[in-house]
């Protein structure tokens, strides 16, 4: 039964939702505030509210998107079915229910404690999105991809939309004097951002033209579906290019050291570059799930130099 349920929830990418917003904090947000004799102005206690909402409210959506794909993963992944197999559709709609309640109601909460009522909604609207995207959007070209894409880039932002207006609330006189004092931290966190959406995009339509015979069966309009697989790879081909493109004005324009270079190199580059070429001639569904799980190690490497960046940081001041 535990197998199912984090087979249900999607156990490792609500862990990488965790990894993400702690990895984030730490090495990115706190260093920084520390370099302007700042102190993170969000409690521990408070900040793991957050992410344990946003893992919750993650994990829902999760077990709602299986609920209402379960005949499609039938065709395409029958030995992943969870549904109707060790767990019911009862129990799943159950679980999804209290994931959410639970999830709304600590993002609610450390909203309204901070005082940051405007942010309040978020905690509403990613809910009722991830339905429309497990019943609708999903099934529709592109817009599930970018909708997903979205929410995952969403998840780095967290980490900054609560920290951010604590920081200027606290320390307001000097933000008044300089107000630009704050913009490291909304670059960083932006950078990081842009790279979950562009990368999860690459990999939404990769998995799109992995599963498009079970897709065809359910009447799915993914782009694989309405345009074909040549369409697909093009997409995907443009979108990785220009993640290449963009990580390297990000190395010009804001590292520059070898550092980063050689991490760059090994862990980015190389990688997207080997995407590249074996998206050129991948056309079955095996060679297209090689790419997704390629497309979420490049994921993973991205928000890995976090930490890297935080030591440089750190070797670069003694």
């Amino acid at each position: 039964m535990i197998k199912a349920i984090s087979r249900l929830i999607r156990l490792p990418n609500v862990a990488m939702v965790f990894l993400t917003m702690y990895l984030l904090r730490l090495t990115i947000v706190k260093p920084i505030t520390e370099l302007m004799d700042f102190n993170l102005q969000m409690p521990e206690l408070s900040f793991l509210i957050l992410v344990l909402s946003t893992v919750l409210i993650t994990a829902a959506g999760n077990v709602i998107n299986d609920y209402h794909d379960v005949h499609a993963d039938r065709h395409n992944h029958p030995k992943k079915v969870v549904i109707d197999r060790s767990i019911s559709r009862r129990q799943a709609i159950i679980m999804h229910f209290i994931l959410n309640l639970i999830g709304i109601s600590l993002g609610l909460f450390v909203s309204f404690y901070h005082r940051l009522y405007w942010l309040s909604p978020i905690f509403i609207i990613v809910p009722v999105v991830l339905w429309f995207y497990s019943t609708t959007f999903k099934h529709q070209v592109l817009t599930g991809n970018l909708l997903v894409s979205v929410l995952t880039g969403t998840v780095p932002l967290l980490v900054v939309l609560f920290e951010y207006p604590l920081l200027k609330r606290a320390y307001i006189e000097s933000v008044q004097l300089f107000p630009d004092l704050l913009n490291p931290i909304i670059y960083w966190i932006g950078l990081f951002a842009l790279f979950a959406f562009l990368t999860n995009l690459i990999r939404e339509i990769v998995k799109d033209a992995e599963d498009v015979a079970g897709d065809k069966e359910v009447g799915s309009r993914t782009l694989a579906v309405v345009y074909g697989i040549s369409a697909s790879r093009v997409i995907a081909l443009i979108i990785t290019v220009l993640t290449l493109a963009g990580l390297s004005v990000v190395f010009v324009v804001f590292l520059n050291d070898w550092k980063s270079l050689l991490y760059f190199g090994i862990f980015l580059v190389i990688p997207l570059l080997i995407l590249i070429i074996r998206l050129r001639k991948t056309d079955d569904s095996k060679g297209f799930h090689q790419l997704s799980m390629l497309a979420k190690i490049i994921m993973l490497a991205g928000l890995m130099y976090a930490p890297l960046a935080y030591l440089f940081m750190k070797l670069a001041i003694n």
